[in-house]
C-alpha cells in the first residue's frame, strides 16, 4: 500500500485529524450555571438544535477532510494511469529493437509478412517514447547488422531506417543479436536500457541447447552499469503452427573451379519438417536457364531429408550459377525453397611442376607419371596448362601466372624461394607438397616449417609397410569426408582405394596443433581446411595420415606423405591417378578467389584487364533485393582487385558497372547461410523456461502487452494537484457552513424571543 505515496513518511500529519475532534470535546467542558431570567427567551426550539447538531457534525468533518487532505498532499499519492491514458516512457531511456531478418518471418496471413508487421510494431513502439529517448535498430541476420553506428535520438531518422531494412532472407541469429544490443548499450548513459527482439515462435535462431553460450551472455548482461532489459515480442500469434514445409538446403558442388566440358558433381539436401510424405518436383538452373532435362520428383518422407545429385557439364567460361528450385508454390516459407552456388570455369589451369630429381631417364623423374596425367602428348586441349621447372633453376618470376604450384620430393631451393612460395599460397594459390625419399626432416624444416607452409609440423621417420601383414596398406574409405574426395569414396570399386602404399612419412604436431586438428576433423571438411591448422583429408589403414591440408592466408597447401612416383606406392598406376591429381589442383587453385562465401565474408575478384579505365570506377555488386553495394578497387600486386568488404545478405551477388542498370555481370557470388534455420520447430514452453532463468529474458505475446509491462510503473499519475483543488473547495466550504450556521443561529433565536 506504502508503495502508492512517493512521501510515505508524510503520511503520518493524518494524525491530525484528530485536532477538530479534540476542539469540540474541549468545548463540551461543564461550567457553572447562573439562572438568569432572560435565558428563557434565548433558548432556541428543538428543530432549531436538531437543525444546529446536524451542521455542526458536518462542519467537524469538513474540517477533519481539511486536514486529511493536506497530509496526503504532501505524501504525493500517484495511481497507474496506463489503462486510461496509455502507457507511455515517463524517464530518459535507451533502446535497441532486433528485428529478425529469418526466411520464417517471411511467412504471411494473406496480407501482410509476419516482417512487415515487425517493422510497423516498431514504428508503434517509437510513438511510445519520450524525445529525449535514444534508439537503435539491428537487423538480426546469420551475422547481426547494426543499422547504425551509435542510438540516436531523431525518431524520425529512426523510422526511415526501419523502412529501408530488407525482406527477410536466411537465417536469424537473434541471441548474438542481443548480445550486439547489449554492447551498443554498454556505451549508453540513460537509467533505463531496454533490449526489443521483434521475432515470430521459431526455435532455430536461440540456441537453446548451448548452455555454455546463454552463461557468457548472462556475464555479458552484467557488464553495463545499468543492467539492459531484454524482451521479446512474438509477432506471430495470429498464424498458426507450420506443419508442412520444404526446405532446399545449401547446394555442394565438387569443386569451384573446372573447365569447359569436365563433369563436376552436383548435391543438394531436401529437408522435409512436415508430419507427411511429400513429392517435391525439382528445377535444376544454369544462369538463370533451367535444365529440362536435370528436372526430378523426389519423394521426401515425414520430418527427413533426401539427397538430390546430378553431374553437370558446364560449357561457358566464367563463373556460372547452379541452382536447384522447388516448385512448391503453396509451401509455408517459400524464402528457403531455392538454392544456389558459383562455379567458374576458365580454358585450363596454369600449373607449375617443379622436379627435384637430376636422373636422365624421363621414368625416374619424380614428375614422370605427373607429368603425363596433366599434360598428356595425344590431349590437345588439356584442363590443366602444366610446365615443369627443375628445383635448383626454380624463381619467383616463374610463380607469376600459375594458379598452383607442385612441389615433389624437394629437398633443395635457391635461396629466398621458400619465401616465395609461402607469399605465393598467401595471395590465394594452392601449393601441393609430395614427400619421398629425398626429403628428411632437416630439409622440411627448412623448406616449409620455417617459412610458414606448415609451421606446426614436423617429419619423424620414413614406415614401411609391414611384409608379414596379409593386406596392403592402402587408403581408408571412412577418411575421405573432403568434398573434393567424395568421387574416390562413394564409387564402388574406386580404383583410389585399392592402391598399397609400401612407404610414406610419419608426420608430428605440435600439442597445440594436435588439439586443435583433433577439434577441426570434427568440423565439415570445407571449413576445417580454412582454420589454419593441418587437417588429415585423407588416411591410410595404418592410421597414419596420407594427405594433410591447411590454410595459408588466402590459399591452400596439401601435403601429401608419400610421393607421386611409383617407387613408394602404385597410386600411379591405377586409372584414378589423374583425376585425383586434377581435383587436388582444381580445388587448390579455386581458393585464389572464393565464389561460394559464408555470410559476412567480403568479396574479392580481379578486375579484367580489358575492362575500360573509366569504368572500373564505376564498379559496384548487385546484391538480392535490387541493392547495390560500391565496390572497392585497389592494387594487389600486377592485378586490380574489387572488393566488397561484407556481405549483409545472402543470395546471389554480381559484379557489374553500377551507372548501367542491365550491364552484364564481370563475376558473380553466392552467400550461404546457415541451413538450420530451415527447422520450422517453435519455441516451446520448456524452451522459455530455460531462456528466462536469472531474469535474462521476458517474454511478451503483443506491443500492447510489453508497453504496459515496460511502462505500468512509470505511467502513473500523481494526485497531489486533485487534493489540492479539493481542499480549496473543503475551506470555501468550511466558511459558508460557519457563516450559515452562525447567521441561522442567531436568526431562529431572534425569532423565538419575537
Amino acid at each position: 500500500m506504502m508503495s502508492f505515496f512517493l512521501n510515505p513518511l508524510l503520511l503520518t500529519g493524518l494524525l491530525g485529524v484528530a485536532l477538530p475532534v479534540i476542539a469540540h470535546l474541549l468545548s463540551r467542558r461543564k461550567y457553572d450555571v447562573v439562572p438568569w431570567g432572560a435565558m428563557q427567551f434565548l433558548n432556541p426550539s428543538r428543530k432549531t438544535r436538531r437543525r444546529m447538531r446536524l451542521e455542526e457534525l458536518l462542519l467537524l468533518l469538513v474540517r477533519m477532510s481539511m486536514i486529511a487532505l493536506v497530509a496526503l498532499a504532501l505524501s504525493r499519492p500517484w495511481i497507474r494511469s496506463g489503462f486510461l491514458m496509455g502507457y507511455q516512457s515517463a524517464g530518459s531511456r535507451d533502446v535497441v529493437l532486433v528485428i529478425d531478418g529469418s526466411n520464417s518471418m517471411g511467412r504471411s496471413d494473406g496480407l501482410t509478412s509476419v516482417h512487415d508487421k515487425a517493422v510497423r510494431r516498431a514504428k508503434d513502439f517509437l510513438e511510445t517514447l519520450r524525445p529525449g529517448d535514444t534508439v537503435a535498430v539491428i537487423d538480426a541476420r546469420d551475422t547481426p547488422v547494426r543499422l547504425m553506428n551509435s542510438p540516436l535520438q531523431d525518431l524520425t531518422a529512426v523510422r526511415q531506417i526501419l523502412d529501408e531494412i530488407p525482406p527477410p532472407a536466411g537465417a536469424g541469429n537473434l541471441q548474438r543479436a542481443c548480445e550486439e544490443a547489449v554492447a551498443i548499450l554498454g556505451r549508453c548513459s540513460n537509467g533505463a536500457r531496454e533490449v526489443v527482439v521483434l521475432t515470430d515462435r521459431q526455435r532455430a535462431g536461440w540456441s537453446v541447447a548451448n548452455a555454455a553460450s546463454w552463461k557468457r551472455f548472462d556475464d555479458v548482461l552484467n557488464f553495463p552499469a545499468v543492467r539492459p532489459h531484454v524482451w521479446v515480442v512474438d509477432l506471430s500469434s495470429g498464424l498458426g503452427s507450420i506443419r508442412q514445409n520444404v526446405s532446399v538446403g545449401q547446394v555442394d558442388v565438387s569443386r569451384d573451379l573446372t573447365v569447359p566440358g569436365f563433369p563436376i558433381s552436383v548435391q543438394v539436401p531436401i529437408r522435409n519438417a512436415g508430419a507427411a510424405a511429400v513429392d517435391v518436383p525439382l528445377h535444376v538452373l544454369v544462369n538463370g536457364q533451367r535444365l529440362a532435362g536435370l528436372d526430378a520428383t523426389v519423394n521426401v518422407p515425414a520430418s527427413s531429408e533426401t539427397t538430390f545429385s546430378r553431374s553437370i557439364r558446364l560449357s561457358s567460361e566464367g563463373t556460372n550459377l547452379i541452382g536447384v528450385r522447388a516448385n512448391l508454390p503453396n509451401d509455408a516459407v517459400a524464402a528457403d525453397n531455392e538454392s544456389f552456388a558459383a562455379v567458374q570455369v576458365t580454358s585450363a589451369v596454369p600449373v607449375l611442376l617443379v622436379e627435384s630429381s637430376n636422373s636422365p631417364g624421363p621414368s625416374e623423374r619424380n614428375l614422370f607419371f605427373a607429368e603425363l596425367a596433366l599434360t598428356a602428348p595425344e590431349n590437345t586441349a588439356p584442363w590443366i596448362r602444366a610446365r615443369t621447372v627443375a628445383a635448383d633453376n626454380l624463381t619467383v618470376a616463374d610463380l607469376q601466372d600459375v594458379a598452383a604450384i607442385v612441389l615433389a620430393d624437394v629437398s633443395r631451393l635457391p635461396e629466398g624461394l621458400p619465401a616465395a612460395i609461402h607469399n605465393f599460397a598467401t595471395a590465394g594459390n594452392g601449393v601441393l607438397i609430395s614427400l619421398g625419399p629425398q626429403t628428411t626432416a632437416d630439409s622440411f624444416d627448412r623448406l616449409y616449417q620455417q617459412s610458414g607452409l606448415f609451421p606446426n609440423l614436423s617429419l619423424k621417420r620414413i614406415r614401411q609397410h609391414d611384409p608379414g601383414v596379409a593386406l596392403p596398406t592402402t587408403i581408408a574409405p571412412y577418411s575421405l569426408e573432403a568434398g573434393w574426395l567424395n568421387r574416390f569414396r562413394e564409387r564402388k570399386g574406386a580404383s583410389f582405394l585399392a592402391a598399397p602404399f609400401d612407404q610414406w612419412w610419419l608426420v608430428e604436431l605440435s600439442s597445440a596443433a594436435s588439439k586443435d586438428n583433433g577439434r577441426a576433423e570434427t568440423a565439415p571438411p570445407e571449413t576445417s581446411a580454412r582454420s589454419h591448422k593441418p587437417v588429415t583429408v585423407a588416411q591410410l589403414t595404418s592410421g597414419d595420415p596420407l594427405l594433410l591440408q591447411v590454410a595459408c592466408g588466402q590459399g591452400s597447401v596439401l601435403l601429401m606423405t608419400s610421393n607421386l612416383n611409383a617407387d613408394w606406392n602404385a597410386l600411379p598406376t591405377k586409372p584414378d591417378y589423374v583425376p585425383f591429381l586434377h581435383e587436388a589442383l582444381f580445388q587448390m587453385a579455386a581458393s585464389r578467389v572464393a565464389r561460394n562465401v559464408s555470410f559476412g565474408q567480403p568479396l574479392l575478384t580481379v578486375v579484367p584487364d580489358s575492362l575500360p579505365e573509366e569504368q572500373r570506377s564505376n564498379l559496384a555488386f548487385r546484391a538480392p533485393f535490387d541493392r547495390s553495394e560500391e565496390a572497392l578497387v585497389a592494387e594487389a600486386g600486377n592485378d586490380q582487385v574489387a572488393r566488397l568488404p561484407t556481405t549483409r545478405l545472402p543470395g546471389i551477388y554480381e559484379l557489374a558497372d553500377g551507372t548501367i542498370p542491365d550491364s552484364p555481370a564481370l563475376d558473380s557470388f553466392v552467400v550461404n547461410y546457415d541451413h538450420s534455420e530451415d527447422d520450422p520447430a517453435e519455441i516451446t514452453e520448456d524452451d522459455r523456461s530455460r531462456l528466462v532463468v536469472n531474469n535474462r529474458l521476458t517474454f511478451a505475446e503483443s506491443i500492447d502487452v510489453l508497453q504496459k509491462d515496460m511502462y505500468e510503473n512509470e505511467s502513473r499519475s500523481e494526485l497531489w494537484a486533485l487534493l489540492l483543488w479539493l481542499f480549496l473547495f473543503f475551506l470555501m466550504m468550511e466558511v459558508w457552513m460557519t457563516r450559515r450556521l452562525v447567521m441561522h443561529g442567531h436568526a431562529d433565536i431572534a425569532a423565538n424571543s419575537a
